[in-house]
Protein backbone atom coordinates (compact mmCIF):
# COMPACT_ATOMS: atom_id res chain seq x y z
CA UNK A 1 0.00 0.00 0.00
CA UNK A 2 1.06 3.48 -0.60
CA UNK A 3 0.17 6.94 0.93
CA UNK A 4 0.70 10.34 0.02
CA UNK A 5 -0.18 14.11 1.78
CA UNK A 6 -3.07 15.17 -1.08
CA UNK A 7 -1.26 16.87 -3.59
CA UNK A 8 2.43 16.60 -2.89
CA UNK A 9 3.27 13.30 -5.11
CA UNK A 10 5.69 12.17 -1.90
CA UNK A 11 5.59 9.11 -0.15
CA UNK A 12 4.09 9.63 3.77
CA UNK A 13 2.56 7.30 6.33
CA UNK A 14 -0.75 5.69 6.06
CA UNK A 15 -3.82 7.95 8.03
CA UNK A 16 -4.38 7.20 11.49
CA UNK A 17 -7.64 5.38 11.77
CA UNK A 18 -9.06 8.02 14.55
CA UNK A 19 -10.64 11.04 12.89
CA UNK A 20 -9.08 12.97 15.97
CA UNK A 21 -6.06 12.13 14.76
CA UNK A 22 -6.28 13.53 11.50
CA UNK A 23 -4.29 16.95 10.47
CA UNK A 24 -5.26 19.47 7.30
CA UNK A 25 -7.54 17.79 4.88
CA UNK A 26 -6.48 14.21 5.13
CA UNK A 27 -3.20 14.63 6.08
CA UNK A 28 -2.26 11.77 8.76
CA UNK A 29 -0.84 12.88 12.41
CA UNK A 30 1.01 10.61 14.51
CA UNK A 31 -0.80 9.15 17.51
CA UNK A 32 2.09 10.07 19.68
CA UNK A 33 1.55 14.08 18.80
CA UNK A 34 0.09 15.52 21.65
CA UNK A 35 -0.60 19.13 22.77
CA UNK A 36 1.97 20.02 25.94
CA UNK A 37 0.59 20.23 29.63
CA UNK A 38 0.22 23.57 30.95
CA UNK A 39 1.78 23.61 34.19
CA UNK A 40 2.36 26.43 37.38
CA UNK A 41 5.56 28.53 37.28
CA UNK A 42 6.36 29.71 40.80
CA UNK A 43 9.21 32.50 41.29
CA UNK A 44 11.22 31.97 43.89
CA UNK A 45 14.44 34.56 45.52
CA UNK A 46 17.94 34.10 44.81
CA UNK A 47 21.18 34.76 45.90
CA UNK A 48 22.22 34.66 42.62
CA UNK A 49 24.11 37.35 41.14
CA UNK A 50 22.30 37.93 37.76
CA UNK A 51 19.23 38.93 36.86
CA UNK A 52 17.46 37.43 33.97
CA UNK A 53 17.73 40.53 31.30
CA UNK A 54 21.31 40.98 32.38
CA UNK A 55 23.19 40.20 29.16
CA UNK A 56 25.55 37.37 30.79
CA UNK A 57 22.33 35.12 30.88
CA UNK A 58 22.22 35.36 26.87
CA UNK A 59 26.11 35.54 26.15
CA UNK A 60 27.14 32.75 28.56
CA UNK A 61 24.29 30.68 29.29
CA UNK A 62 23.48 30.47 25.52
CA UNK A 63 27.10 28.98 25.09
CA UNK A 64 26.47 26.30 27.66
CA UNK A 65 23.12 24.89 27.52
CA UNK A 66 21.89 26.53 23.95
CA UNK A 67 19.79 29.69 22.69
CA UNK A 68 16.41 27.37 22.76
CA UNK A 69 17.05 26.12 26.52
CA UNK A 70 17.91 29.69 27.24
CA UNK A 71 14.71 31.30 25.20
CA UNK A 72 12.58 28.82 27.76
CA UNK A 73 14.37 29.49 31.08
CA UNK A 74 13.25 33.39 30.09
CA UNK A 75 9.68 32.20 28.93
CA UNK A 76 9.14 30.63 32.46
CA UNK A 77 10.91 33.59 34.28
CA UNK A 78 8.36 35.83 32.47
CA UNK A 79 5.32 33.78 33.10
CA UNK A 80 6.05 33.55 37.07
CA UNK A 81 6.45 37.19 37.06
CA UNK A 82 2.80 37.50 35.70
CA UNK A 83 1.61 34.64 37.46
CA UNK A 84 1.06 32.34 34.63
CA UNK A 85 0.85 28.93 33.31
CA UNK A 86 3.52 27.50 30.45
CA UNK A 87 3.26 25.12 28.38
CA UNK A 88 5.81 22.47 29.21
CA UNK A 89 9.18 23.12 27.83
CA UNK A 90 10.75 21.41 25.48
CA UNK A 91 14.41 21.75 27.32
CA UNK A 92 13.18 21.08 30.34
CA UNK A 93 15.52 18.25 31.17
CA UNK A 94 18.62 20.64 30.56
CA UNK A 95 16.69 23.42 32.40
CA UNK A 96 16.50 21.17 35.88
CA UNK A 97 20.00 19.11 35.54
CA UNK A 98 21.73 23.21 35.57
CA UNK A 99 19.46 23.52 38.39
CA UNK A 100 18.14 26.82 36.46
CA UNK A 101 14.86 25.29 37.52
CA UNK A 102 13.05 22.63 40.00
CA UNK A 103 10.40 20.70 39.65
CA UNK A 104 7.59 20.67 42.17
CA UNK A 105 4.83 18.35 42.57
CA UNK A 106 2.42 21.71 42.19
CA UNK A 107 4.69 22.82 39.19
CA UNK A 108 7.72 24.22 38.17
CA UNK A 109 10.09 26.83 39.98
CA UNK A 110 12.23 29.53 38.72
CA UNK A 111 14.64 31.59 40.36
CA UNK A 112 14.52 35.67 40.34
CA UNK A 113 18.23 35.81 39.34
CA UNK A 114 20.40 33.48 37.32
CA UNK A 115 23.47 31.75 38.56
CA UNK A 116 27.11 32.09 36.74
CA UNK A 117 27.63 29.17 34.30
CA UNK A 118 28.89 26.25 36.66
CA UNK A 119 32.79 25.19 35.95
CA UNK A 120 31.45 21.91 34.64
CA UNK A 121 29.68 23.38 31.80
CA UNK A 122 32.37 26.04 31.08
CA UNK A 123 34.35 23.75 28.92
CA UNK A 124 32.03 24.60 26.03
CA UNK A 125 33.16 27.73 25.90
CA UNK A 126 35.97 28.49 23.15
CA UNK A 127 39.01 30.35 24.12
CA UNK A 128 37.82 33.64 23.77
CA UNK A 129 34.97 33.28 25.19
CA UNK A 130 36.23 31.96 28.20
CA UNK A 131 38.46 34.94 28.60
CA UNK A 132 35.61 37.23 28.49
CA UNK A 133 33.91 35.37 31.06
CA UNK A 134 36.81 35.50 33.28
CA UNK A 135 37.24 39.23 32.56
CA UNK A 136 33.38 39.48 33.25
CA UNK A 137 33.76 38.06 36.57
CA UNK A 138 36.96 39.75 37.78
CA UNK A 139 38.75 36.62 37.77
CA UNK A 140 42.25 35.81 36.56
CA UNK A 141 43.49 32.37 35.72
CA UNK A 142 44.65 31.78 39.26
CA UNK A 143 42.17 33.32 41.51
CA UNK A 144 39.44 31.36 42.28
CA UNK A 145 35.67 32.81 42.74
CA UNK A 146 35.22 34.89 46.22
CA UNK A 147 37.97 36.16 46.65
CA UNK A 148 38.45 40.08 46.71
CA UNK A 149 39.17 41.85 43.87
CA UNK A 150 41.57 45.03 43.36
CA UNK A 151 39.64 46.26 40.37
CA UNK A 152 35.98 46.39 42.51
CA UNK A 153 35.62 50.18 41.32
CA UNK A 154 34.92 48.92 37.94
CA UNK A 155 32.19 46.72 38.56
CA UNK A 156 28.68 47.68 38.26
CA UNK A 157 27.14 47.92 41.40
CA UNK A 158 26.06 44.09 41.33
CA UNK A 159 29.47 42.25 41.36
CA UNK A 160 30.16 41.62 37.91
CA UNK A 161 32.22 43.93 35.36
CA UNK A 162 31.16 45.12 32.06
CA UNK A 163 32.56 42.77 29.22
CA UNK A 164 34.36 45.32 27.48
CA UNK A 165 36.29 46.67 30.49
CA UNK A 166 39.99 45.70 29.97
CA UNK A 167 42.30 46.11 33.29
CA UNK A 168 45.86 47.03 32.71
CA UNK A 169 48.39 45.56 34.52
CA UNK A 170 48.64 48.17 37.13
CA UNK A 171 44.77 47.64 37.79
CA UNK A 172 44.76 43.81 38.15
Amino acid sequence: MRAEVPGSGRDARPPHPHPFAAGLSGTSVRPTVRVRAVVPVRLETSSATFRPTDPYVRRFWVAAIGSAAVAELLRLVRAAEKGEGVRLPRYLPSLIRTELVKAESGGLVVMDHIPEVPKNLRWRFPPSLAADHNRWLGLSPHRQPGHEDQGDHLADGEGHRHPNVRLTAEEQ
